[in-house]
């Protein structure tokens, strides 16, 4: 494979890092327990897996890749959920790991239009539509009394 290929690819890993960071940003300022270091990890991860799919094999298999990223994501996502007096925490930090993990997927396959919409969408999601559900959500009636964990 050419170094030329290479930097190209590279560049898709790097959006998809840089993109995932934004994400990230959110959950550190809000002190969650997967903070920017860690959502950019898993956009960087994912965007790598279908760069190197893609320049060393077929379409195929960068698919079967993706599809591995996005089974396996959810075991990372799994283990920042937690359970407290009957309240669950974290399902939105968790469930932002699985986003930005597909954003990486997404800049990876060079897709960066998309991949950047997503991610503003997403943060739209995390910054925006917070202060919505804290504001009309009165605490302790979220629906199916499960906790919300957007703090």
């Amino acid at each position: 494979m050419s170094v030329e290929a290479q930097l190209h690819a590279l560049v898709s890993v790097a959006v998809g890092t840089l993109l995932a960071g934004v994400i990230g940003f959110d959950r550190e300022w809000r002190h969650r327990q997967a903070g920017i270091r860690t959502h950019m990890l898993v956009g960087l991860g994912s965007a790598l897996i279908v760069s190197m799919a893609h320049l060393q094999y077929n379409a195929d298999s960068a698919a079967r890749m993706a599809a591995g990223v996005i089974s396996g994501i959810g075991f990372l996502g799994a283990g920042v959920i937690v359970q407290r007096h009957d309240r669950v925490h974290e399902l939105t930090t968790a469930a932002s790991i699985w986003v930005v993990a597909m954003i990486g997927i997404t800049a990876g396959a060079q897709l960066y239009v998309l991949a950047a919409g997503t991610t503003l969408i997403g943060w739209v999601v995390l910054t925006l539509l917070r202060a919505v559900t804290k504001r009309h959500i009165p605490p302790g009636e979220e629906a199916g009394g499960v906790g919300q964990d957007g703090r």
